[in-house]
């Protein structure tokens, strides 16, 4: 049954200062004393996060730990690795999912999680809905409580002013419309604002000297202005507080650990050849550790023997250091099996791996040996030149231009360059759901921008042929791109209006409406 307006609901968990309340949890007797955690121990580090005692005794995040020390001689500093940050978020979610299985971590706010409360009515059918939302609510800050965490929980309805509300206000908070909702999050400074949707300091002193500081106030100004006068980062909270942009949640499933086996039939004792097919069980695990960025840390290794019990035999196997080495891993169950008698045949093989994050160096090590040769790739680029010409092999560059055709230029690319990236934001033990709606993408950008019919007025069908033998069903936009605007606001030699239009076939055709050429042109297809 679908549910009904009221109870479509959305919660924001904050867990303010994540990485000081990793510290205090490592060492207790910092919570009573002034705490900052620096990324580095030396006077030169940068202090990242303070506790309310360093705060009032005048060190401020982005001073120098030696200046901080000169402020405060009974401070005291902490490093909070980003994988001590990583394992606190999962083990948050994990309390977090006893209370809904979608949950959403802000990977690049680290304490801050969504979820998904829609449906907590059918849960407690005898008590009304307020109840319901109060004792829920509660209960998930007592949870939290109860494992080490302090925490603000909001039970709303929009994704940024229940995140505003919780980063604001302490507590529990629930709103029983979306009206009260907005009426409390209009009083929400700016400052109190983090990773998520906060803005740049610069910029928010350069609003509070206008007389904005709240979300309220940002909430009256037109965008267009803010986008023209204070840039694309204060122009897009603009419009998320109009709800302009759909922001769907997108939870995080927890992944199981990877785990394979092989059946021998008949029944084997053979050490050679258990070793060769743990040899290709360990090809097939590794590369889906690889695809979550871990190493392994612990190989365990269950043999079930031919006997009327159906006897398992478990080997866990420990590497020096978390590895993505092949050789090393099989050499430790080489050795187990050695070692270990069997009282009976195998009948089943048994793998299952442990991951914990790996590093960047060990991620472009194992793709470099495992997939790619960048050495064999410049050759086979350097005989293309030579059967095709230097201009068979190009790179594209960016350029200042405010046409997008202009944004590009094709180059040749002299040398072949390799560079790792690694995604620092994911978590090591979950999969994200992908989002939806689906943003486009433009796959085919036109060389030549194709005329089209002219536009219709009013709801009359916009055909395209001859371009497209099809039928423009519904249009987003439009967007105006304009070049030269300081110059004159009536200049429109220089702006294009952009628009997506779908059409009855279902293709989506990126167009633009140029008032000095006079007309609709066709740029791309999207997908």
């Amino acid at each position: 049954m679908a549910s009904s307006s009221e109870d479509k609901r959305l919660a924001c968990v904050d867990v303010p200062a994540l990485p000081l309340q990793c510290l205090v949890r490592r060492e207790p007797e910092l919570a009573t004393l002034p705490a900052v955690i620096v990324n580095e121990l030396h006077p030169q580090g940068l202090v990242l996060w303070t506790n309310r005692a360093a705060r009032q005794a005048g060190v401020r995040t982005g001073a120098r730990y030696g200046h901080a020390l000169s402020l405060c001689a009974q401070l005291r500093a902490g490093l909070v690795p980003d994988a001590e940050q990583q394992a606190a978020i999962t083990a948050i979610a994990e309390v977090l999912r006893t209370f809904t299985p979608l949950v959403e971590p802000a990977r690049q706010e680290p304490g801050v999680f969504w979820l998904d409360a829609t449906g907590l009515a059918r849960f407690y059918p005898d008590l009304p809905l307020p109840d319901v939302q109060t004792r829920w609510s509660a209960a998930i800050r007592q949870k939290l409580l109860d494992a080490g965490w302090h925490a603000a929980v909001v039970l709303g309805f929009d994704r940024l002013a229940t995140y505003a509300i919780a980063r604001h206000f302490r507590g529990v908070r629930f709103f029983a419309t979306p009206e009260q909702e907005a009426q409390t999050a209009a009083r929400v400074h700016l400052a109190s604002l983090g990773a998520t949707w906060g803005i740049a300091p610069k910029l928010r002193d350069e609003l509070e000297r206008l007389g904005i500081e709240t979300l309220g106030e940002l909430a009256q100004l037109p965008e267009t202005a803010l986008r023209e006068r204070m840039g694309l980062q204060v122009a897009m909270l603009r419009r998320r507080l109009a709800h302009d942009v759909p922001m769907p949640l997108a939870p995080e499933l927890p992944m199981p650990e990877p785990v394979a086996s092989r059946d021998f039939e008949p029944p084997d004792n053979n050490a050679e050849r258990l070793l060769f097919a743990a040899k290709a069980l360990l090809a097939q695990l590794i590369p889906l550790l690889v695809a979550r960025r871990q190493a392994v840390a612990k190989l365990e290794v269950l043999l079930v023997l031919d006997v009327q019990s159906s006897v398992a035999q478990p080997l866990l196997l420990q590497p020096a250091e978390p590895t993505l080495q092949e050789l090393q891993l099989l050499d430790l169950v080489r050795l187990a099996l050695d070692r270990t008698p069997l009282a009976a045949a195998v009948k089943t093989l048994r793998l299952e791996l442990h991951g914990v994050a790996a590093t960047a160096e060990q991620l472009a090590l194992w793709k470099l040996q495992g997939q790619r040769d960048p050495h064999a790739a410049a050759l086979a680029l350097a005989r293309l030149r030579a059967l095709f010409g230097d201009d068979a092999v190009v790179a594209a560059t960016v350029r200042s231009a405010w046409l997008p055709e202009g944004q590009f230029a094709w180059q040749p690319l002299k040398k072949l360059q390799i560079q790792t990236v690694r995604k620092p934001a994911d978590p090591d033990n979950v999969v994200r759901l992908p989002q939806q709606p689906r943003l486009h993408v433009v796959r085919r950008l036109l060389s030549q921008p194709v005329r089209l019919p002219p536009k219709p007025e009013g709801d009359r069908p916009w055909r395209l042929a001859p371009f497209r033998q099809e039928t423009v069903v519904h249009f987003d936009g439009p967007y105006r791109l304009a070049g030269g605007w300081w110059r004159s606001l009536s200049q429109t030699d220089r702006c294009r209006d952009y628009g997506y239009a779908t059409t009855d076939r279902g293709t989506v055709l990126w167009v633009f409406h140029e008032p000095a050429r006079g007309g609709w042109f066709c740029h791309g297809v999207l997908e």
